[in-house]
């Protein structure tokens, strides 16, 4: 109750400490960069601000550039950016987590109150691992898909709950973008259970570096008013070089196909999965197959391409080239949860390393977006158990494990 009391305090006061007048013209594009950086990612926060504030100044005055930061050690607080410059809206009394979706809420509620416009957009920046949820006890503080948050005790926002927050708020019209600035975020399962509340979802499905997104680019791209808008963006980011050329692997989901894709996949997995299903011990093949952070989020149109026949394969690819409507392939990218160059870039080509290197990847191949594939977890290496064994206990709560099918298997 405190919480709830402290967040509905936070929400009036910062609905009064700004109004636009009567006369202003609703802005164009309201945006609302949403960091939650009360982890290990706080020193970046400082650098991306600068990035941001650079790519400010070539933003118009119909454009609303809202930041949200929830700092280490200090209550969150509202940034307005604009032409190079800043002004904080709005320090919150107390500590929130960002982790929370009641904040996720409040924030974005509070941008539609008070910088009105024709769309809106949501910038996620932090910690994220894809939709996985562990299976731990209700209460205790786990790993859970987005937003570390450490303050009094590590808390993560789940995808459903933020699902459910963001549907709520974009009932009347989704948000334009989802761009997602945090590991692993672009998988089937995520843009299934956001599939109303946005248009757009741009992210990776792989690990990303430590400071992100090269906002100074990335940030005109997203206020484009151009239809292709996330096609410059996502090249913006693929062209950053920190890291002597390693790039993300990057991709752009179109929400309103999403279950179009759900239904010519359930056809696909009746194909490739029933036959194995109903022999009781065989799992798909997944062998050398391309895969992200770890031997559960595989690529979603490299499995397909393997394990269904060449006519299901062309019809089920046309819908999904209907969705996953842009990508940019990098043959390497940010692993092994370091932050430098030394200890957290591993080539496919390096065998001296235990991740990524039994796999090739080619154009082909690639799709850009990954998916649970059920597995045995006898020859995985512990960590990848574990994961695989959360995994099978708690996919049954995103919705996509219903609409492609995978509740009548037995795994």
């Amino acid at each position: 109750m405190k919480q709830l009391s402290i967040l509905l305090l936070c929400c009036f006061l910062l609905t009064a400490c700004h109004k636009h007048d009567d006369d202003v013209e609703m802005a164009d594009l309201s945006v609302l960069v949403y960091i939650a950086g009360d982890n290990n990612l706080n020193s970046f926060i400082n650098y991306d601000i600068r990035q941001i504030i650079e790519g400010s100044q070539q933003l118009s005055n119909r454009q609303n550039l809202i930041l949200f930061i929830d700092r280490k050690g200090i209550p969150p607080y509202f940034l307005k950016v604009a032409s190079g410059d800043t002004t904080r809206l709005y320090t919150c009394p107390e500590e929130l987590k960002s982790s929370k979706p009641a904040t996720l809420k409040m924030a974005l509620q509070w941008v539609k109150d008070n910088y009105e416009a024709k769309q809106y957009g949501l910038s996620l920046w932090g910690h994220a691992d894809g939709w996985t949820i562990k299976d731990t006890p209700a209460g205790s503080n786990s790993r859970r898909a987005y937003g570390l948050d450490v303050t009094n005790g590590s808390t993560w926002m789940e995808i459903p709950d933020m699902a459910r927050v963001l549907d709520e708020m974009c009932a009347d019209k989704p948000l334009r973008f989802i761009f997602a600035d945090c590991c692993c975020f672009q998988n089937i399962e995520v843009a299934y259970e956001l599939r109303h509340c946005t248009d757009y979802i741009i992210a990776s499905p792989a690990e990303i570096p430590g400071e992100g997104a090269p906002y100074h680019t990335v940030i005109p791209a997203l206020f484009s008013s151009r239809d292709d808008f996330y096609q410059l963006a996502v090249d913006a980011y693929y062209a950053q070089t920190s890291y002597e050329g390693y790039q993300e692997p990057l991709s752009v989901v179109k929400t309103e196909k999403l279950e179009d894709l759900a239904l010519v996949t359930r056809s696909a997995f009746i194909q490739c999965l029933e036959p194995l299903n109903n022999e009781g011990t065989n799992y798909p093949d997944v062998d050398q197959l391309i895969y992200y952070y770890n031997h559960c989020h595989y690529d979603m149109n490299d499995f397909m391409m393997r394990n269904t026949s060449p006519e299901v394969y062309a019809q089920w690819k046309q819908t999904f080239d209907n969705t996953v409507i842009y990508k940019k392939m990098s043959p390497v990218w940010l692993s092994s949860g370091g932050y430098s160059y030394y200890d957290a870039h591993v080539p496919y080509t390096d065998r001296s390393q235990s991740e990524f290197r039994d796999f090739t990847m080619t154009e082909e191949r690639y799709g850009g977006i990954s998916m649970y594939v059920p597995q045995s977890t006898i020859e995985l290496t512990t960590r990848d158990r574990t994961f695989q064994q959360e995994q099978s206990k708690t996919i049954n709560l995103m919705q996509w494990y219903k609409a492609a099918g995978l509740d009548t298997f037995r795994w």
